[in-house]
């Protein structure tokens, strides 16, 4: 079933930013894909929520997120294309617009990533991370949602650091509203990412960010985090530890040399880590014996996934016969028998409101779609087999879709759920526009 748009879907931001789809909703703020009016470049367009646009500290807050990306511009930081205040939609930002997926969503799907692929987007974030420290910005926020795993021109995959929205940029660090900022961040950011310095209040520097680089390899290869819970929890545990994480313990394959480079930069004790993320980067290629390459995650062959694995990245796309209309559709070059989809699947992120059996609603999102059913990121885990209503924005059009779906398949980790879902009497309008927007993307991103 279509329906309305999102009300702000078809406006114009400040007079050239056509708004066309919500691709993601936080606490404060909305980010749209939006289409430049004279260029017709497709772009991502932060906007503030109604509530917080006349609030000053979102409003600096947001502002500062374009000055910092402007500061450190780097193939591995999204690109800051414009930004300004709008007296219709207030202040907004615009980055260029990635296709691709986020780490935090490819670790709930396949829970772990290869050592290899661990190393080269790792040592990706850490030449990003050097590029900033060396003029004067700490992310203080690095996690695997804020690395996006996307492709550039010619089908490598690149990794991008995406939300600087609390960066310390150097000649604001001790002004009065950046601590008050930092003091926001720590209540509603994700505790386990945080260094000790950063969650015991005290002065923060590069090696905060070597820490939570520490932190986001050690979930890529053991697909879990040490510490969890609220901040009081993970602050108690970070506390009473009384050395860094053992990575082997949760990982045997991993090479002690790997292990040790992770595991010195998850040190309690800022002096006892690597001092930069350059020497971070560094150690983690040469104790894995790797040259600087790319990683190969988003379209992960099924000789590369464990039998446990396997199951779940092939039940999302369920097997029809080619009915009339379906024309032709692209096919993925050498993909082994066992692999092979007719229903091809394709990155795309955008907010999901779930409807459960009993009425209740669930803010979710998606991160890849097919003609047939998507992967759902949840934070309420569903049985197999559960009916589900699911209401998510066009990919093509930007209008609202409401449809009936069933839990195909779920995989639960720390207090998130990943699942594939079947979509029930899809209508033939959906199945086209989901087709017309696999099409239009390059066969590198589709699998």
């Amino acid at each position: 079933m279509i329906e309305v748009t999102d009300p702000l879907v078809g406006e114009t931001v400040d007079t050239r930013y056509e708004l066309r789809r919500l691709i993601a909703r936080g606490g404060m703020g909305l980010v749209f894909e939006a289409h430049h009016k004279f260029t017709r470049r497709a772009v991502a367009l932060k906007l503030l929520l109604d509530e917080h646009r006349a609030e000053r500290e979102p409003r600096r807050r947001l502002l500062r997120e374009a000055h910092a990306l402007a500061t450190v511009r780097h193939p591995g930081f999204v690109e800051v294309l414009d930004a300004g205040v709008c007296a219709a939609h207030g202040p907004y930002v615009v980055l260029e617009m990635l296709d691709g997926r986020t780490l935090d969503g490819i670790l709930a799907a396949r829970r772990r990533l290869s050592v290899a692929d661990a190393v080269q987007i790792g040592r990706s974030v850490c030449s990003a991370i050097a590029h900033a420290h060396a003029r004067g910005v700490i992310h203080r926020d690095l996690k695997p949602s804020n690395i996006f795993v996307a492709r550039n021109e010619i089908g490598q995959e690149t990794v991008k650091i995406i939300d600087l929205g609390v960066a310390a940029v150097d000649e604001e660090q001790l002004a009065h509203l950046d601590r008050k900022l930092t003091g926001v961040h720590e209540v509603l950011g994700t505790p386990e990412y945080m260094a000790p310095e950063q969650l015991w209040g005290q002065e923060i520097d590069e090696r905060t960010d070597v820490y939570s680089i520490g932190m986001s390899l050690f979930e890529c290869l053991t697909g879990d985090v040490p510490y969890t819970g609220s901040y009081p929890d993970v602050l108690v545990q970070v506390s009473n530890a009384t050395g860094p994480p053992d990575v082997r313990a949760k990982r045997p394959d991993v090479s002690p040399a790997v292990a040790i480079v992770i595991e010195n930069a998850l040190e309690k004790d800022a002096s006892a880590r690597f001092q930069s993320a350059a020497e971070l980067g560094r150690s983690l290629l040469a104790a894995s014996g790797l040259a600087a390459g790319h990683s190969s995650v988003l379209s992960l062959p099924s000789e590369d996934l464990s039998p446990e694995e396997e199951e779940p990245e092939r039940a999302i796309h369920l097997v029809r016969k080619k009915g009339p209309g379906d024309g032709d559709r692209p096919t993925l070059p050498n993909s082994p028998p066992s692999h092979r989809r007719l229903h091809l699947r394709a990155p795309y992120v955008t907010p999901v409101l779930l409807f459960s059996p009993t009425g209740s609603e669930i803010q979710a999102r998606s991160e890849e779609i097919s003609e047939e059913g998507m992967l759902v990121l949840t934070p309420l885990a569903f049985p197999l087999g559960a009916s589900l209503k699911l209401r998510f924005a066009s990919p093509v059009t930007g209008e609202m879709i409401s449809i009936d779906s069933s839990v195909r398949w779920l995989r639960e980790a720390r207090g998130r759920s990943a699942m594939g879902v079947e979509f029930m009497n899809v209508p033939p309008v959906l199945r086209r526009v989901v087709a017309d927007y696999i099409a239009m993307l390059p066969v590198s991103q589709i699998s």
